[in-house]
């Protein structure tokens, strides 16, 4: 799918003309609204093509992110970017499943919990930040309506706590570390 149609089909509402796409949609036995209801937000993306569209811009832009890809200071997403690029089309599966699931697409999400998931990287909230402004570039580049955009951003920002856990654990348990120390320190001075 070309950049082109897909900017089509957001300024088409969401639908795209593609047989591919309705094939998709009926194997995968999702509902057309038919007008009684509001379209879900998944329908409104374009579905899962489009989806898969901006995700895939979204991946490789974070990889080159000068906070949290390959450059970046946190040794384990520096790491991530350079030596483990190979599990990257799989990670780009991940999030275009998690995406089609919270915007309410016909798919589920069968990853690990955020928490987990992102836990051994300890992203921080700058670079979350970061990555949520790769999120908003990507989503500009193929002219997402504002409305659509903006829920995308919430429902990723509604995640930061999770995805920035091990972050927090791993400062907390650096301060108790540290703590201990001094104490050991303090402990012997007395001797």
């Amino acid at each position: 799918m070309t950049d082109t149609a897909v900017s089509a089909a957001y300024a088409n509402g969401g639908e795209l003309d593609d047989t591919e796409d309705k094939v998709v949609n009926e194997t995968c036995k999702e509902v057309k609204n038919e007008g009684k209801q509001e379209k879900s937000l998944y329908e409104r993306l374009g579905g899962i093509y489009a989806i898969a569209l901006v995700v895939n811009r979204f991946s490789d832009t974070v990889v080159n992110d000068t906070v949290a890809g390959k450059n970046s200071k946190n040794p384990a997403l520096r790491d991530w970017h350079n030596n483990k690029l190979n599990r990257l089309p799989g990670l780009k599966f991940m999030r275009t499943l998690w995406v089609a699931a919270v915007s309410g697409g016909p798919f589920n999400y069968t990853g690990k919990n955020l928490a987990d998931a992102h836990r051994d990287l300890r992203i921080s909230p700058e670079e979350f930040d970061a990555v949520a402004a790769d999120l908003e570039e990507s989503l500009d580049y193929y002219n997402v309506p504002e409305r659509e955009k903006q829920e995308v951003l919430a429902a990723f920002a509604a995640h930061k706590n999770e995805v920035t856990a091990g972050y927090f654990e791993a400062k907390l348990n650096e301060s108790v570390n540290n703590n201990t120390s001094v104490n050991n320190i303090n402990e012997c001075k007395r001797y």
